[in-house]
């Protein structure tokens, strides 16, 4: 079977066009994480491999789905209509043409709505729209989408353009079997015969109005809306729905707006009128210069674990009063959001609870026009956030205080080890746990930040696939959660699946005192389960690396490379654990596998050597 292969409550917020600022994550806290910081400061700074873009044809062996039927009509009978001049809607009208071909074999073309047809499926709002459609989309939210069969028309379509377009990818996904596994590879379900039924009628409002995984292979803006991801940090959207704008940086963006240093740890005094004038007057200016921007950020400089914030006698006295940093950042910036309001109604100061000011206040609460974005840097990704591991308590303690306070409560989430892009990072069990934690107090929106500087070697793919899945329906079971997983891994790694769930399984459930940052080593990520010397660890390894060769030579030609690349995260793992006469070997098969499949960073900031020297281990890169 051939697949796909292709390259790359704030309703205001949805008006928005698209940004293009990069991001650079909060950097790390240790002094060896310190002596390890290569990432440059300013997001347009940020280094990642050039986003491919081009689409290319799919190869195809004929159509997967034999029949397909709507309201008891071939489908052949149909004709694609929209509304012309919404760039959108024509996108996704053109889509639901190419994959209902791709699928069934049948050419269905998509027309402007200048004409009538017999059978028609109507994308977006059209003259054709009934009362029963209009009625199933008045109450929709957060562009939410409608699925209707009315008249002996098929309506996909929603308030908006995007709703409208999520309503197109739906219904490829969930009616007629299409796969978005990843931007490279793409599948449809056989099926004898697919009928939508005539009293189909599904509606679907999504509970967080910004989904964003900064995962690389999730940047190209046609994928992106396929998995229903609208965060605009690193995307274009052009024409592909509706994104959040930011006005000038994304974050850290104090030192740009009040011209001072950029060095981790140097925060600049937030009780000098002088730097508040500075930072006002360029507000305003981005403001001013990006109409369209709904967000702009004024967030603190970047910090490590022992940051303190200004600790001049004003700024302390505020953040003694209020028991946290936050104090005196907070007036800050509600004083900054109540400036600008009348000037830009519309538009949110974006501010971060990070390190030092993860802590909410006693007494001041966020204005209305004020975002808090909570990072979970410091917690434990082994276990769930509600779990009783300490630094996950913690957390969970915060979270909390600022739910009570906070009606635009986000979440900065980090779902990757930084020191080890390739390194196996077992979180995947945590993640459905984590995103209902998130929602459950009252979050509206995730930023879900992994490797976003290359393509993965690890489970970048998988990863960015469950986290769509989990944000746009957070009320997903945790069995629905699972079979999510488990299609991800039969249709992405072909018929020996099941030997790298069988992986997941065994390097994911970790023992109550067995914790895991987003910067730790190979003995804290990877279970061994219960060995204790070098050589047994060695033992485990070897079985864990025999489990994916058993997944590789189950897999047909097509599947073979999905498994090749994933499985780097064992080659590289093993390198790590143990390093002997044979290992010059490995490291060069590893070398030119991440070179085949363009895994260009290793870890954050580091690209892997142009001519690396084999003898010698990996820590030398």
């Amino acid at each position: 079977m051939k697949k796909t292969i292709l390259c790359m409550h704030l309703s205001a917020l949805f008006l928005l066009t698209a940004c293009t600022n990069a991001v650079k994550p909060p950097e790390t806290a240790t002094e060896t994480e310190k002596e390890t910081e290569t990432v440059t400061e300013t997001e347009t700074e940020t280094e990642t491999e050039p986003a491919e873009t081009e689409e290319y044809e799919m190869k195809w062996d004929g159509a997967h789905v034999k029949k397909l039927t709507i309201g008891g009509v071939d489908i052949s009978e149909y004709t694609i209509v929209y509304e012309p001049g919404d760039k959108t809607i024509s996108n996704a009208a053109e889509d639901l043409s190419k994959y209902i071909r791709r699928a069934t074999d049948m050419e269905i073309p998509a027309m402007p709505a200048t004409q009538r047809f017999a059978h028609e499926i109507c994308v977006g709002k059209t003259d054709r729209d009934t009362q029963k459609v209009a009625d199933e989309c008045k109450d929709l939210k957060n562009n939410g989408y409608a699925i209707v069969f009315d008249g002996g028309r098929l309506y996909l379509t929603g308030q908006t353009s995007t709703g409208a377009m999520y309503a197109v990818y739906s219904f490829l996904e969930d009616m007629v079997g299409w796969r978005f596994y990843s931007s490279k590879f793409e599948d449809v379900k056989y099926s004898k015969h697919i009928d939508i039924k005539a009293d189909t009628c599904v509606t679907f409002s999504p509970k967080l109005i910004n989904r964003d995984t900064f995962w690389y292979d999730t940047f190209t803006a046609a994928f992106a809306a396929k998995r229903k991801i609208n965060g605009s940090i690193n995307r274009k959207m052009d024409g592909r729905g509706e994104m959040i704008s930011y006005a000038g940086q994304f974050v850290h963006s104090l030192p740009l707006l009040a011209d001072t240093p950029k060095t981790p740890n140097v925060q600049p005094c937030l009780t000098d009128p002088a730097v508040y004038e500075k930072v006002l007057g360029n507000v305003r200016k981005l403001l001013r210069d990006n109409p369209d921007a709904k967000i702009i950020s004024v967030s603190q400089n970047d910090s490590y674990a022992d940051g303190l914030g200004c600790q001049c006698e004003n700024c302390k006295k505020i953040d003694d009063e209020e028991g946290t940093p936050m104090g005196s950042l907070l007036t800050f910036v509600n004083k900054i959001a109540n400036d600008i309001k009348d000037e830009f109604p519309g538009v949110y100061v974006d501010t971060l609870a990070y390190r030092y000011t993860r802590k909410a206040p006693k007494n001041i609460k966020p204005a209305d026009n004020v975002i808090i974005r909570l990072c979970s840097i410091e917690c434990c990704f082994a276990h769930t956030l509600d779990s009783n591991c300490r630094s996950n308590k913690e957390f969970a303690a915060d979270i909390e205080a600022w739910s009570k306070i906070c009606s635009n409560l986000f979440i900065w989430d980090y779902t990757t080890d930084f020191l080890y892009y390739v390194n196996p990072f077992p979180n995947l069990k945590v993640l459905y746990d984590n995103v209902r934690f998130f929602v459950d107090h009252n979050v509206i929106g995730l930023f879900e930040q992994g490797n976003g500087q290359g393509f993965s070697g690890e489970f970048g793919e998988l990863r960015a696939y469950l986290l769509s899945k989990v944000m746009w329906d957070p009320d997903m079971t945790r069995e629905q959660y699972y079979e999510c997983m488990d299609d991800f891994l039969q249709g992405y790694y072909g018929d020996g699946w099941q030997y790298i769930r069988e992986y997941i399984d065994r390097v994911s459930d970790k023992p109550v005192n067995k914790h895991m940052g987003i910067y730790d080593a190979l003995d804290k990520t990877v279970l061994f389960e219960g060995a204790k010397t070098k050589a047994q660890k060695q033992e485990k390894m070897n079985e864990y690396l025999e489990l994916w060769q058993k997944a590789y030579d189950a897999a047909d030609d097509e599947h073979k490379p999905n498994v090749e690349k994933s499985s780097l995260q064992v080659k590289y793992a093993e390198l790590i654990l143990k390093w002997d006469d044979d290992s010059s070997g490995k490291l060069k098969s590893l070398y030119d596998l991440m070179v085949k499949y363009h895994i260009g960073f290793y870890r954050e900031g580091v690209r892997i050597p142009t001519d690396p020297d084999f003898t010698k281990p990996l820590s030398s890169w």
